[in-house]
């Protein structure tokens, strides 16, 4: 098959973006022809340059939903924008189109675009939580454009937990066709772990007796990594050895170094910007902290149990997720419960390992791509999608 993965651009470092990578390489191993059509912005450019490893990359003058000031009231509007769109795609003559969005509202002029071609397609969307719940302005007229323009949307949807396409299905109706595909990372190799283990730890100054506790992400307020802070605090009165990484960078970037200053946390929590391989980090550590307001699936939690890391996940996270459980993954909730699992290093290690085997039965590159290739074939035999 011939696939043009449109991505919505919001940039080259959120997960849902990244998941292009994830997707296309195991597609482009499947021998499959991929094809990224992508904004022209930098913000795009380490994505693309990634993903030309493997597949060809188209840049466009195209503008992201969240580059408009009157975002999707603008996005939906735009015909003469879907028309341009649709021709550049015609011309790269793709046997299905595959649209990538963050959430409801943005890219919906990708979707218009879709409809004014012959060419089947299908949409995956990340966070299917309505602006209205996430307290967005203007929420009500933002869900309106929303449900509107995706309802006119001919393809199958694709939603990343089972949670998220009930969600959808709330949202759009019982009659929208919405299957449910989760994201695949890759299977990290136990060889590969064990030779990065030492050198990573030695360069970030830990001896073996330090329990390192890392996490991965953007520092914006979605991520809350200030909460993580809080949690490091906590953790460090009954674990005095604990030390805390995080990986990536933000617009509260300022704010936490604010936040490590004022409660004397240097010579027990860092970070380190940006990494386009997280790989040597996860494999220094000891535990994964994810405490993220809400998510679609991140990849960064994934690619932690990939690396057998027992994973801390906030209770918010843990109702959105249900694959997660107490064989598998530690509850962190705001009493000093969690802490006695990550004190007890044998339990760890079982928790640990129940991660990996979850995401090898469930999350894995080869059963994603998969997974999508029996969709896009029942897309173009006419089949039923949802």
């Amino acid at each position: 098959m011939k696939i043009l993965f449109a991505s919505s651009s919001s940039g080259s470092r959120g997960g849902g973006e990244l998941y292009l990578l994830y997707l296309g390489e195991s597609l482009a191993q499947r021998g499959h022809e991929v094809i990224l059509w992508a904004s022209s912005h930098s913000r795009m450019d380490e994505l693309c340059e990634s993903f030309s490893r493997f597949g060809k990359v188209v840049r466009a003058t195209y503008r992201n939903t969240y580059d408009h000031p009157l975002r999707s009231l603008a996005t939906c509007l735009d015909f003469g924008g879907s028309s341009r769109i649709a021709r550049e795609w015609e011309g790269i003559a793709p046997d299905l189109i595959h649209i990538n969005k963050q959430n409801l509202e943005d890219g919906l002029d990708l979707l218009q675009a879709a409809e004014r071609l012959p060419v089947p397609s299908v949409c995956t969307i990340h966070l299917t939580q309505s602006a209205r719940y996430l307290g967005a302005q203007l929420a009500p007229t933002r869900d309106f454009s929303a449900k509107r323009a995706l309802k006119k949307f001919k393809g199958p949807f694709v939603a990343v937990l089972e949670n998220r396409r009930t969600n959808l299905l709330r949202f759009l109706g019982n009659e929208a066709e919405i299957r449910t595909i989760p994201n695949g990372v890759p299977v990290f190799e136990p060889a590969e772990l064990a030779r990065l283990r030492p050198a990573t730890r030695k360069e970030l100054l830990l001896g073996e007796e330090s329990l390192l506790v890392t996490a991965v992400g953007r520092m914006v307020p979605q991520k809350r990594p200030l909460l993580f802070l809080e949690k490091a605090r906590q953790l460090l009165v009954h674990i005095p050895n604990a030390r805390f990484l995080w990986v990536g960078d933000g617009w509260l970037s300022n704010d936490w170094d604010h936040y490590v200053a004022e409660h004397d946390l240097a010579q027990a929590v860092s970070r380190v910007p940006w990494q386009t391989h997280v790989l040597p980090f996860l494999a220094a550590a000891d535990l994964f902290l994810h405490v993220a307001d809400y998510e679609g699936l991140p990849l960064a939690l994934l690619e932690a149990m990939s690396a057998g890391l027992p994973c801390a996940v906030a209770d918010n996270l843990l109702e959105e997720m249900p694959f997660l459980n107490a064989e598998n993954s530690i509850p962190v909730g705001r009493g000093s419960e969690w802490i006695d699992a990550i004190r007890d290093r044998a339990a760890l290690s079982r928790i640990g390992r129940a991660s990996r085997e979850l995401l090898l039965r469930e999350f894995s590159f080869a059963k994603m791509a998969a997974r999508y290739e029996e969709l896009y074939a029942s897309v173009l035999n006419g089949g039923v999608g949802g």
